[in-house]
């Protein structure tokens, strides 16, 4: 019965440590709110389980209910009953954003406040007239939508770094909800007369118009798979530890020695336990490499891959060396550099797609002039600078110029005494300029995830040998290259954690992106912990909202309408984020480990681990 105990107490903490834990750490927290924010959080977590549900649901919606199938150059199929909606939510989205501005710096606001009103237009302009070519003649819808978006000008100067108040956001989705309501229905009206459903073919339109604007939170939601699994691996060494976690607590300050005998049984026991889990681990990774490498059995891994991932782990390290150096002690540890993520994966993720809000009001500006009758011809040079800034070589610039700067500004924070933040951003500018190589080199860079994993793997046994040889590793070490290892087989199999959810809504490229919004939103809410007057508290919350609604709701219409051209492939940005960020994150953890490991602290013999 006690050894059931134990595997019992086990189990809680590594549950604790992977799921309790950051969710009571990183959830939306009321502490602070004022009066009237609590409803609109209320109608926003709605409305994410509603989306979230209807990505759940899709396979089920699609069987049972009728579809709506168009014609033209793509042919959509949706269920006409959930199209009412992705619309509500999409007008709730743009409702909180608009919120949150009114209470931004002016330039943020001037920005946020553009892009609402050019949406506003571009849904007025659905309404094209009776006679369905629209030009200079003004349409109910038209109208509506230049009074709402002169509505929500007014509004914004006058609320202006004002405090928040309770009737902004009714006010707002109000104005909002007006505007599309009658485009939409006027639009309904005018595909009727012509026995033609308006639905699919302005819901892609629509989705196709903005839906990239949720490219960057697809983007740091694929950095969630890499974050559970670095928290699964420190999680189950902490509960073998009978510690939280060995990066927050066995990467600390040491215990204070204790003689080995006066330690109760199940204390003495810990090495001996952490031995074994890194012996199996070991050699299940050693196993797995031969048999990819000789027999081909599972073969996941590029030879050819081996040395410039090599010399990317090279770098890493030397980046960390650098950045000790310049900050004056010693590395960062694997807590700290955790720490930091949630407010580093998007704003990075906003660097990487800087291009696409220019892009996305290009296409708005251009459809609206369109639709109040100026020639195509003179919007022909916008269209070809949207062309421009979406194209291969532009996001090759961005990702050097992102990759180079984050560079610079980790060692710069370095200097002035920061830690975690750096490490991460290191870690991140390399991989993104990786990511740029391509497009300008036009070929494959030899280099890949599962052979990153193989040589943390190879380096943390070495580094565990040569450990063992001079009598130097204790419990905590072999605590801290269990991690190591179990990190490198998060690096190559991270994926797999989102199989379940394939499972259930029958797309696996889906799955890899609910899983990070839906994680994100649990557990990436630190920042409306904060408060500020530049960035205060109730816009931070409309923001978060706002950001989760959206990319949710997109993520949804493309899983009820089962193609990736009805709108945006939110799945291939988020496989991109998960290689580039999920990789780095998973590295600077790695790295973290191996400090720890070598650290002056981790010299002195110890023979147990601290209860």
């Amino acid at each position: 019965m006690r050894a059931v105990r134990r595997i019992g107490a086990a189990l809680t903490r590594f549950w604790s440590g992977l799921i309790s834990t950051p969710i009571r750490d990183g959830r939306l927290r009321d502490t602070g709110w004022p009066a009237g924010l609590r409803p609109v959080v209320v109608v926003g977590v709605v409305a994410f389980s509603l989306a979230v549900l209807l990505i759940l649901l899709a396979p089920a919606i699609r069987a049972a209910s009728p579809l709506s199938v168009s014609v033209g150059a793509t042919v959509l199929s949706l269920p006409r009953l959930v199209l009412p909606t992705i619309f509500w939510l999409i007008i709730l989205s743009i409702a909180l954003v608009q919120s949150a501005a009114l209470h931004l710096r002016a330039r943020t606001a001037v920005v946020l406040t553009g892009m609402t009103v050019l949406v506003l237009l571009f849904l007025g302009s659905l309404d094209l007239g009776a006679d369905g070519e629209g030009g200079l003649g003004v349409t109910p819808g038209k109208v509506v939508s230049i009074v709402a978006a002169l509505a929500l000008v007014v509004l914004t100067v006058v609320r202006h770094r004002r405090g928040f108040a309770w009737w902004e956001f009714p006010a707002v989705l109000a104005l909002v909800a007006t505007a599309a309501i009658v485009a939409l229905g006027r639009s309904a009206e005018q595909s009727a007369a012509f026995g033609l459903d308006f639905g699919p073919p302005t819901a892609s339109l629509v989705m196709s118009s903005i839906g990239q604007l949720a490219v960057p939170a697809a983007l740091a939601a694929g950095v969630a798979v890499a974050e559970f699994a670095i928290t699964a691996a420190t999680a189950a060494v902490g509960a073998l530890q009978k510690a939280p976690t060995p990066a927050a607590e066995s990467t600390d300050a040491p215990a204070a020695a204790a003689p080995p005998t006066s330690l109760p049984p199940a204390v003495r026991a810990v090495p001996v336990l952490l031995l074994v889990a890194f012996l199996l681990v070991a050699a299940w990774r050693v196993a797995e490499l031969l048999l990819a490498l000789l027999l081909g059995v599972g073969a996941n891994v590029d030879p050819g891959d081996l040395p410039l991932s090599a010399a990317i782990v090279g770098v890493i390290a030397l980046l960390w060396w650098v950045l000790a150096r310049a900050r004056g002690d010693s590395a960062a540890r694997i807590s700290t550099v955790m720490s930091h993520l949630d407010s580093v994966a998007f704003p990075v993720a906003v660097a990487l797609t800087v291009t696409l809000a220019p892009v996305v009001a290009l296409l708005l500006l251009v459809q609206v002039l369109n639709a109040w009758g100026l020639d195509p011809a003179a919007t022909g040079g916008a269209l070809v600078l949207a062309d421009a800034l979406r194209s291969s070589l532009a996001l090759a610039v961005v990702r050097l110029g992102v990759g180079l700067g984050l560079i610079v500004l980790a060692v710069l924070l370095a200097r002035r005494g920061r830690r975690g933040a750096p490490e991460l951003l290191a870690a991140i500018g390399v991989l993104a300029i990786l990511s740029a190589a391509p497009s300008v080199l036009e070929s494959r860079l030899p280099w890949s995830s599962p052979a990153l994993a193989v040589v943390v793997a190879l380096t943390t046994i070495v580094l565990a040998v040569a450990l063992a040889a001079r009598r130097r590793l204790t419990a905590r070490r072999l605590a801290l290259l269990l991690t190591a290892l179990l990190l490198s087989a998060a690096a190559a199999w991270r994926d797999v954690l989102a199989d379940p959810l394939s499972a259930v809504i029958g797309a696996s490229g889906l799955a890899l992106v609910l899983f990070g919004f839906v994680w994100g939103f649990l557990t990436d809410a630190d920042i409306t912990h904060g408060d500020s007057r530049a960035y205060p508290r109730p816009t931070r919350v409309l923001l978060f909202l706002a950001n989760a609604v959206f990319g949710v709701t997109v993520l949804a219409y493309g899983a009820l309408a089962r193609s990736v051209d009805a709108g945006i492939d939110l799945d291939a940005f988020a496989q991109f984020g998960d290689q580039l960020l999920g990789t780095a994150v998973i590295l600077a953890a790695v790295m973290a480990v191996w400090a720890a490991t070598m650290s002056a602290d981790s010299r002195a013999p110890r023979s147990t681990v601290a209860p």
